[in-house]
């Protein structure tokens, strides 16, 4: 595989998870232990009736500022890897 063949496989990689808005990233294997941990645990208000509820608050929370996280990490190497695209003959 060339050089711009990478360059062309990895940014389809991260237009993935820019048009996704980052939701994409979420599913990946070292990103979902992240996003997954319950940021109410162990408190005493995240017992009884609604410890469902802070559970699910907790997993979009994090859900969401993971990939705001990744859509602008990905957003960046999108455009790195047009610039390098570009200036490859």
């Amino acid at each position: 595989m060339t050089y711009s063949e990478e360059l062309r496989e990895k940014r389809k990689s991260s237009l993935i998870v820019v048009f996704t808005l980052g939701l994409a990233s979420l599913f990946m294997e070292s990103v979902r232990p992240i996003w997954m941990t319950n940021l109410f645990e162990g408190m005493s208000f995240a017992q009884g009736p609604l410890a469902g509820f802070f559970k699910i608050l907790s997993f979009f929370a994090l859900g969401l500022i993971t990939a705001a996280i990744f859509f602008v990490i990905h957003f960046f190497k999108v455009i790195y890897y047009t610039i390098e695209l570009s200036r490859q003959p």
